[in-house]
């Protein structure tokens, strides 16, 4: 049995978060584990070499940070992954269509990991030669694990958003980059998933793609999609203005932390605000110092993103968007509260509905946080993990 764990940091600041509560788990697992450094390459690849024995280690990274690092091969093109027998398993926190290059490559002893289902289907047609295509939601971190979060009547905000913003029309010069006629074809399927907002992109990407070019294979496909990430990127920022726009324009506070907030035009901008700075620790405090924290998914239809389980595991209660997974694992009105893409005029309502209610809201903040802490933190991820493949290995 592999007895060693090794995570990188030092890259994405969201994933060295990631990697970090991660390492927490595998060590209540029993694990010995190791964080390189991607910022000290030269005095991490020399720590690394005298951890990692041969076919006692495995790396678990996220979005394939580490996997390709120069400081890891040798002059004959060998990593130590490869000269020392250890596994690779990579989490992927994005669509697998933004990472064609490294799935493309084959890797010994690698596997992948969906945060969402549909990503596993995409996997399945596109990449059916990778290994180990399993599914494992992103994880919540709780600032309060013994139970004693602040309560909701004591805290400063009543509606936070965490995450970055970028005008949509900042996309513009993607979608016209190759004319008016394929920028029309764009815009149709954008057009498709504003009305349908349910609809995985790939699946509206592919749709069209075939019908505009009937005889495309199966590879074109797939670099097509690749080509058009913009459009996930736009759609994924064409909701989320829209849903704080139409909050702070029905009179609600909202306290966004992340960039470029500053850039959003409301009606009433006295009812945003917002600060830059961004880290994760950062969001995390904020959301334990809200009532309300509002999750806008990034296209994730099957899957979770980090912002539900890090709101419940923090007593504040998760305002969130559909997907097929949420919909199976919680409750709507009971340990969270969902609205809908389609009908997004009716969220002010839910909203001051909650925040006139004290108490029915502290026992929907309850019940999600002893839902989020008995199955859906970083502990509980890895735990997940290691049953699913790590003891395979």
């Amino acid at each position: 049995m592999r007895t060693k764990i090794i995570l990188m940091t030092g890259g994405t600041e969201t994933l060295d978060y990631f990697s970090r509560q991660l390492e927490k788990g595998f060590q209540t697992l029993g694990f010995s584990t190791f964080l390189y450094d991607q910022k000290n390459e030269e005095e991490s690849s020399l720590a690394l070499s005298n951890f990692a024995g041969w076919s006692d280690s495995i790396l678990v990274t996220f979005n394939f940070e580490g996997i390709q690092e120069v400081a890891l091969y040798d002059g004959n093109g060998h990593s130590l992954w490869e000269k020392r027998d250890i596994p690779c398993v990579n989490i992927a926190v994005d669509h697998p269509f933004f990472y064609p290059h490294f799935l493309s490559e084959k890797q010994k002893n690698f596997y992948e990991i969906s945060i969402d289902r549909y990503h596993m289907q995409y996997m399945k047609e596109y990449y059916p030669d990778i290994r180990g295509n399993y599914f494992l939601p992103l994880g919540g971190t709780s600032l309060f694990p013994d139970n004693n979060y602040p309560p909701l009547s004591k805290r400063s905000f009543d509606v936070v958003f965490t995450g970055n913003f970028t005008p949509k029309e900042t996309f513009d010069c993607h979608i016209e980059r190759l004319g008016e006629e394929y920028a029309t074809f764009y815009r149709t399927i954008i057009d498709e998933l504003i009305q349908n907002p349910n609809l995985p992109d790939e699946k509206v990407m592919e749709k069209h793609l075939k019908k505009e070019f009937p005889d495309i294979s199966k590879k074109e496909l797939s670099e097509s999609i690749s080509n058009m990430i913009f459009i996930d990127t736009y759609i994924r920022f064409y909701f989320r203005e829209k849903v704080v726009q139409i909050l702070a324009d029905a009179g609600i506070h909202v306290h966004c932390v992340g960039f470029g907030w500053e850039k959003l035009s409301c009606k009433h901008p006295e009812n945003l605000t917002w600060e830059g700075n961004a880290l994760s620790l950062d969001c995390l405090e904020r959301i334990s110092d809200a009532k309300l924290s509002l999750n806008v998914m990034p296209w994730f239809k099957d899957g979770a993103h980090d912002r539900v389980f890090n709101a419940m595991a923090n007593g504040s209660i998760c305002i969130t968007d559909h997907s097929h997974y949420l919909d199976q694992i919680l409750t709507d009105n009971e340990n969270v509260v969902f609205y809908d893409l389609k009908e997004i005029e009716r969220l002010p309502e839910k909203i001051n509905a909650l925040l006139q209610n004290p108490e029915r809201m502290e026992s929907i903040a309850q019940k999600g946080y002893h839902l989020t802490l008995e199955n859906h933190t970083w502990l509980k991820r890895a735990e997940t993990l290691y049953h699913m493949l790590l003891s395979k290995l």
